[in-house]
């Protein structure tokens, strides 16, 4: 988003907050280098806390920060009342720390690049990456965390959520971390509890249209426009139509699609936090049918019980497909197509939103490498590491200066790809529909009953009506 922060205010101490990140960078980065290379033996005092704050123009507190790196590295040792010393080298062991990971961030922020990296700039730490499996995530997450498998994990804020239902205190599987600066302060809130931030936001998407815009051209139709009804999208889709290909295509049955089509529906689901929402409300019961519409007139509601989403990037890469709903995230799949796309914000039912997907990292409360793990954090989402993914992919970096960075593009970038800038006031979460588990199941039971023709709209009302305990129409 753009150069303002959220609410419209400006950044007056990004530059200060850049020359105070190369600073910290270049005071831990000269004193590992001269004890790697000798420059500082073995035994050596290094110059002390006040002289490397002057020397650097760093605080006091910033100096000691950058220092504990160099601890956690077992480069250096603190000599009560002495000073700090050089470590002997055959005590410069290496330190090993292991990071659960989403297998698709090996192309959402090329993982691959950003651990070579770090082992390049911290030899000391050696990351074992463990993949986590989508299904059962709670379940295999909560394992490897209790049993000390990893250090580090990354979770969105969907499973989070999950983490949330099932702790009454979430400090007692993740170590709270600190604010980094700089970031979209929106994606904070969804990982604090108690006032605590648990997940540092690393990457984020909203859920948007991906177009072929050949396939526009071909037909004469106008680009998407910024802000747009489903009954306008429907018109175009008209136009589109080709016994040859879908006009569009997009899989409702998950938790990243259908609640997108509720939110829209215009009610405030945080208004009154006490009272129970009327899921058979017309506001509601709209929306469902708008979704209805959109996969009636494609004729794809046999495949809406799946188990998968048909790998609609790939379809689209393969031309069968004119318009798909997806997000920053998945476009990553379409490096290599030869034809032009672009992006679009999604139409809505009543009111213009979607959903805000967001990953992050937390630090298992139980790790025994605690401060090994925070510089593996501290790393993705430096400056440098969220500059690499803004460059080398299609997801956006949490830190906002490196999200908004402008020079030479490495490949193809969708041209109106800072869409997100603009419609950043539309995003919102899975949580707030303020649904339970159990709740949430039963919704989507009772919509995809309906959506495959199983179940009749009256009958879809008065399931709706059992969810909750509704009072009067909304």
């Amino acid at each position: 988003m753009e150069m303002k922060g959220i609410g419209g205010g400006q950044l007056h101490d990004k530059p200060s907050r850049t020359t105070f990140r190369e600073r910290l960078d270049h005071m831990v980065q000269t004193l590992r280098n001269d004890i790697i290379t000798g420059k500082l033996p073995c035994g050596t005092f290094i110059p002390s806390i006040s002289r490397l704050s002057k020397q650097y123009k760093l605080s006091v507190n910033s100096v000691q920060k950058g220092l504990d790196q160099l601890v956690a590295e077992s480069l250096i040792e603190r000599m009560p009342r002495v000073g700090i010393r050089v470590k002997d080298s055959t005590q410069h062991a290496t330190v090993s720390i292991s990071f659960g990971y989403y297998p698709s961030l090996i192309h959402e922020i090329d993982l691959n690049r950003l651990i070579a990296s770090f082992h390049e700039k911290f030899p000391q730490i050696r990351v074992k990456i463990v993949p986590l499996q989508y299904v059962n995530y709670l379940e295999v997450a909560n394992y490897y965390l209790k049993n000390e498998i990893v250090d580090v994990i990354a979770i969105n804020h969907f499973n989070f959520n999950q983490f949330r239902h099932q702790y009454d205190d979430l400090t007692e599987i993740f170590e709270p971390l600190d604010d980094e600066p700089g970031l979209y302060r929106y994606l904070l809130p969804q990982f604090r509890e108690n006032d605590k931030l648990l997940v540092q936001p690393i990457v984020f998407s909203p859920v948007i249209l991906c177009y072929n815009k050949n396939h526009f051209v071909e037909r004469n139709v106008p680009e998407p426009p910024m802000e747009w009804k489903w009954t306008d999208f429907m018109d175009i889709l008209k136009k589109l139509e080709n016994h040859e290909k879908l006009a569009f295509y997009f899989y409702p049955s998950t938790i990243n699609r259908w609640p997108i089509f509720i939110l829209q529906s215009g009610i405030d689901f945080a208004a009154e936090p006490a009272k129970k929402i009327n899921w058979a409300s017309d506001s509601i019961v709209d929306s469902i049918q708008t979704c209805y519409n959109l996969i009636h007139r494609q004729n794809m509601f046999s495949i809406l019980l799946a188990e998968n989403d048909f790998h609609v990037e790939q379809m689209f890469a393969e031309q069968k497909i004119s318009v798909m709903m997806t997000s920053y995230f998945n476009i990553n799949k379409l490096k290599n197509v030869s034809f032009p796309f672009d992006i679009a914000p999604l139409p809505y039912v009543r009111v213009p939103k979607t959903l805000l997907l967001t990953i992050g990292l937390a630090l298992n409360r139980r790790s025994r490498q605690k401060e090994a793990a925070r510089i593996f954090i501290q790393h993705l989402i430096s400056y440098e590491s969220q500059l690499h993914i803004r460059k080398h992919t299609y997801s956006i970096p949490a830190l906002q200066q490196a999200a908004e960075w402008e020079g030479d593009e490495i490949g193809f970038r969708p041209p109106r790809f800072n869409i997100y800038r603009d419609i950043s006031h539309t995003f919102g979460l899975v949580s707030d529909l303020r649904l339970q588990p159990e709740e949430m199941e039963q919704l989507i039971m009772t919509m995809n009953m309906y959506w495959v023709g199983i179940q009749s709209k009256e009958a879809t009302v008065s399931q709706l009506s059992k969810i909750g305990n509704p009072q009067s129409e909304v």
